[in-house]
């Protein structure tokens, strides 16, 4: 019972947490305003999550878990190219829809590039599938390079200030510029 209790008060934590992050942006996420939202004193957060960094590692965690979850879901489509696109769309809205945590995440993910490896192989592969169906041209690191390189630039119009429907038109034309370079004349 005790080990469940834990995991209840951990994931209260984590649950303010990201209210705060959402709410204030990572300026906002101190462990003096989480402990307040969660009604917790500081050795109760450091018992969970060790100092701020941990905690925030466990926020970009979550986020991260409900992002790929959604990312490796069945997709409506077999084929590889409207599954890329599915994909792409899928990062894109998730930093839309949560810019503060995406930040974060992005923060993470330069310190840390061993977040975006399960994001970059689930991408990698739906490219080898085009590049082995003789649609995208290869080598195929080189193609995914460029398709993730893309898909990147897209994402940081997210924190430039543009708006919803500018960062959705850019994104359509990101993505259709690099399919269009990598596919193969029929």
């Amino acid at each position: 019972m005790h080990a469940r209790t834990g995991m209840e008060k951990e994931t209260q934590i984590l649950d303010r947490a990201l209210e705060l992050l959402e709410a204030q942006g990572p300026g906002g996420l101190t462990t003096r305003a989480v402990c307040e939202a969660a009604g917790i004193k500081a050795p109760t957060l450091y018992h969970y999550f060790g100092d701020k960094d941990g905690l925030e590692r466990a926020v970009v965690q979550r986020g991260l878990t409900d992002f790929m979850r959604r990312k490796q879901q069945a997709t409506s489509s077999v084929d590889p190219l409207e599954q890329l696109r599915e994909g792409w769309d899928i990062a894109l809205e998730f930093a839309l829809k949560r810019p503060a945590l995406y930040a974060l995440f992005a923060q993470h993910a330069r310190a840390h590039p061993a977040l975006i490896a399960d994001a970059y192989a689930l991408m990698y592969s739906r490219v080898q599938r085009l590049v082995d169906m003789g649609r995208f041209r290869g080598p195929v690191d080189t193609t995914a390079r460029a398709v993730w390189a893309a898909s990147q630039g897209a994402l940081s119009l997210v924190h430039s200030g543009a708006s919803r429907k500018e960062i959705e038109t850019l994104n359509d034309l990101l993505f259709d510029a690099i399919v269009g370079k990598l596919l193969l004349s029929s």
